[in-house]
């Protein structure tokens, strides 16, 4: 039997309220989805779970517990690269993705919209997004200049609760 993107996201997502978006993931291949395609997907829980394994890409990314993304012009120079068959996290497409529905996002799910912006400023204050596309890469900047985020704090149960996920620590 099949599995459905959301089945594949909790099995990645699975402690997530433990272990928040910082701990590595079950990034394997039966889980891998392009689960951008999905960031305004008309079923809530599809949109919500391809937008939390994003944010988790990103967390594990900021911490160095695990990192899922690669450019697509450094897996294009690879001998065994096809791109029909290739089951890499595009960074790059997660991030169009993200722009192109970025005010919806933000009006559902504010706490998750701010933490994603929040991961991808540290990415580039670390100097770790030079490699993306210069337009793209422009976009992005702007994206994050505007949302007017320095540092963003939050109570990961109040990201829980945004996204209707259960909560482990007190507040």
């Amino acid at each position: 039997m099949k599995r459905t993107l959301v089945d594949k996201a909790k099995s990645i997502l699975e402690g997530i309220e433990i272990g928040f978006f910082d701990t590595a993931k079950y990034w394997d291949e039966d889980n891998y989805d392009e689960y951008y395609r999905y960031f305004s997907h008309p079923d809530i829980e599809v949109r919500k779970y391809s937008l939390l394994i994003f944010a988790a890409g990103l967390g594990n990314w900021v911490i160095g517990s695990s990192i899922i993304f690669r450019p697509i012009k450094d897996q294009k120079k690879e001998k065994s690269y096809n791109s029909s068959k290739d089951r890499t996290y595009n960074f790059e497409d997660y991030v169009r993705a993200f722009i192109d529905n970025r005010d919806a996002i933000k009006q559902e799910f504010p706490i998750l919209y701010n933490a994603i912006i929040s991961y991808l400023i540290q990415l580039d204050n670390t100097e770790q997004l030079n490699f993306v596309e210069m337009q793209l890469y422009l976009v992005l900047r702007q994206v994050l200049t505007d949302s007017g985020l320095k540092e963003h704090k939050y109570n990961f149960n109040d990201l829980l609760r945004e996204v209707g996920l259960p909560t482990f620590f007190k507040d």
